[in-house]
Order: C-alpha cells, then structure tokens, then sequence
C-alpha cells in the first residue's frame, strides 16, 4: 500500500513539474534544431536570413521560446526562432523571441532538409562584366556619356557636301545628324549618350543613294557602338568611299564615237598588180 502511494505521489510531482516547465519535455527532445533570425514565412515554408528555407509541418506548434507557452509574436523580419525539425525535414516548432537566441545546432546540420528552388545562376544585373580582348572590363551604370564621332571622308567629296550620322535609333533617317566641318576632309559632331546604350550607324551626305561604301563599291555593314562608361568617348571613322562615287560610276564615258570597221578601206587600189618582169 506505502508503495503505491509513494509511486503516485512521484508520478504527480513529475506532472507538476513538466507543466511549470514546457521547455522540459523539449529539451530532452532528440530531434535536429537550430537558432537564427527569421526572414518570412509563407506558402508553407520558413524561411532565415541565411537564405534557408525549411517546409512547415501542417501541425506547426509556435510557442515562446523562453518556455513560457504560446506567444503573440508573428514569424517574419527582426523576429528570432528556434527551429526544431521532424525526421522528414520538416519543422514541426518554432520557439519565437525578440532577442537573439543562444546558439543551439548548426544550419550545416539541417542543410539536407533545406529547400532548392533551382540551380543558383548569376543575376546578369549584378554579375562580374566580362573583360574584352584587351583585358577592359566594361562597364554600363546609366550614366551620361559624350560621344566624340569623328570621321575622314574621301578626297572626292565635294568642298560643299555636308555629312550626316544615319543611326537606326533614328528609324535610318539618312539626315538624323548633320556634322560640322574640321577640314577638307574630317567632320566631327558630339552627342550625349546614355551608358548602356547600343546603337548601329553609318555615314551619309544627306540621302541613301550617297551612304557609305567600302572601296570596291559594296555596301558596307552598320557601324556598331557599345556606349560604355566614360567621361568621354572618341570615334574615329573612315568612310572608303560614296554610293554614288562608286568604281562604277567612276567609268568615264568616251570622249568621241569609235570609227566603224571599213573592210575595204584602200577602195582606190588596183585589184590586180601587174606581174613583174625580169630585166
């Protein structure tokens, strides 16, 4: 009989003192669990300011992590959490406070429980530029950037030609930019151009039919112009030659008719010659 009521009156004691101390129960818990600062926690996943993401279990219990029983804080920023995770990886508890946590587990530890979305790629707006072949890296902030073109045109142009930019910005208007004249034979115009900014041009003196040409009179492919940051750019150009001073309109015309082909043009000769005698 005494041992029956000794047993029960340990048994009680026991009750009394897991329910002043919920955080008892837990502590000899085995299962993994870390400490760290929240971040959010939606769509059924909690996620750390460590970038970690754990799915919640759907029987979540939220509790106050000074083992006082259940909190009227929310799991999201400035908000501190310890984790305590099921044996499929899933989070089954979160203790919350608003101060930082003493360190318990590692997030190596739970590491295989964390959520992958897809394989990390660089984002390409913040990505490291790539150098080009002459080890410049470039670099495009959006700043604002003075485009010096300057371009050497043929000695044939006339002294009282004007030479235009043509960009496609500009729908290939063979008259979008008029340049100022340097010399007899450099033209020169500054435009402010975004960093950033990719244009494609070619050279004109005022219409299509007087575009660029490469020295043997072919049409010549766009100019291309990668505007990165400077103060300034400088563009040197050499337009070759004029569409409409091409080779082929460079053959001169005769400057008098060819006579026609006479078969017989000695018509006042004899058609025989006498024989000739021996003396």
């Amino acid at each position: 009989m005494i041992s029956r009521w000794l047993f029960a009156a340990l048994l009680l004691l026991s009750l009394t003192l897991t329910i002043a101390n919920p955080g008892a129960l837990r502590a000899a818990d085995d299962h993994p669990r870390v400490t760290g600062q929240l971040l959010d926690m939606q769509g059924g996943y909690i996620f750390f300011t460590t970038g970690d993401a754990f799915r919640i279990a759907p029987t979540l219990i939220v509790r106050n992590a000074a083992g006082t029983g259940s909190t009227t804080l929310v799991p999201g920023p400035r908000v501190y959490a310890r984790a305590v995770f099921a044996s499929d990886g899933s989070v089954i508890e979160l203790d919350l406070s608003r101060t930082p946590l003493a360190t318990e587990g590692s997030m190596a530890d739970v590491t295989r429980f964390a959520v992958t979305l897809s394989s990390p790629l660089p984002n390409p707006d913040i990505a490291a530029p790539t150098p080009n072949a002459h080890g410049y890296v470039p670099r495009h902030t959006g700043k604002r950037v003075e485009v010096d073109f300057i371009a050497q045109v043929p000695p044939t142009t006339p002294l009282t030609a004007s030479v235009y930019l043509m960009t496609d910005t500009s729908g290939w208007n063979p008259q979008a930019i008029r340049m100022d004249r340097v010399d007899a034979l450099h033209f020169r115009v500054i435009r402010t151009l975004i960093s950033g900014t990719f244009i494609r041009y070619l050279y004109t003196r005022g219409s299509l039919t007087t575009v660029e040409r490469s020295p043997t009179g072919l049409e010549v492919k766009p100019r291309v112009l990668d505007v990165t940051d400077a103060d300034i750019r400088t563009i040197h150009s050499i337009v070759a030659a004029w569409a409409d001073q091409g080779p082929a309109s460079q053959i001169g015309l005769p400057q008098s008719l060819p006579t026609p082909y006479n078969p017989n043009p000695f018509g006042n000769l004899p058609s025989t010659f006498p024989t000739p005698h021996a003396r």
